[in-house]
């Protein structure tokens, strides 16, 4: 039986969007008390488990998407502070203009002990939703987080450069006409062999082609 999106999935995400529905599915075991997911509109394939939870709160800076809770992560007045026991902030902070301030409310609203769980791009298109700021280097994600209070316990990259570049392709593909987008898409399982090769020593050893990044998935606890 064929799982329902599985088509979406293979022809129209992007490779970085694969690795997070992964990652999180890995990771789905964080989940636990009162999540507050800023800006988490369902995306990929990934269930969130909402059920599993004692309450999911969905929250975000536009109305117009249904929110439980209408805020801006950079100044959550409305949540109390140590009140929350996970943050999910899933490609979130590219669109924070003002990212420390939103760490510093994460970092308030969290009991100690809590966790968040966050993702962010680098070498990726911008999209506006609705603006999209910068890009953060592995480095200064580590050292913001850091000077913030959190503890990091894990970080991973999302790709390498044989990734960037099968998402490149990809995002080539989708802007050619229809007929010739379609018939390009017979080639993805070409670019599924590509992308394999940045988990391979030659990339991971490689000082050239390992400090290209196509982004991060951190977990990260408040002590």
């Amino acid at each position: 039986m064929i799982k329902k999106g599985i088509f979406k999935n293979y022809f129209s995400f992007s490779y970085r969007r694969k690795a997070l529905d992964k990652l999180l599915e890995k990771n789905k075991n964080y989940y636990k008390g009162i999540v507050l997911d800023v800006g988490g509109r369902d995306r990929g394939n990934f269930e969130k488990p909402k059920t599993k939870v004692e309450k999911w709160i969905f929250a975000d800076i536009i109305s117009e998407h249904n929110p439980d809770v209408v805020l801006d992560v950079a100044n959550m007045q409305g949540i109390e502070s140590e009140t929350i026991d996970v943050v999910n902030a899933i490609e979130l902070f590219e669109h924070v203009e003002q990212i420390e301030s939103g760490l510093k409310e994460c970092y308030r609203v969290l009991k100690k002990g809590g966790v968040m769980i966050l993702s962010c791009p680098f070498l990726t298109p911008l999209h506006g939703d609705p603006f999209d700021f910068q890009r953060w280097t592995e480095t200064k994600w580590k050292n913001k987080l850091k000077e913030n209070g959190f503890v990091v316990e894990k970080f991973e990259i999302t790709g390498f450069y044989f990734t960037i570049l099968a998402d490149f392709k990809k995002a080539l593909i989708r802007s050619l006409p229809k007929v010739v987008s379609y018939f390009c898409k017979l080639f993805y399982p070409l670019l599924d062999l590509v992308i394999s090769l940045d988990k391979t020593r030659w990339v991971l050893k490689n000082p050239k082609l390992n400090k290209f990044h196509n982004g991060y998935f951190i977990v990260v606890r408040k002590l």
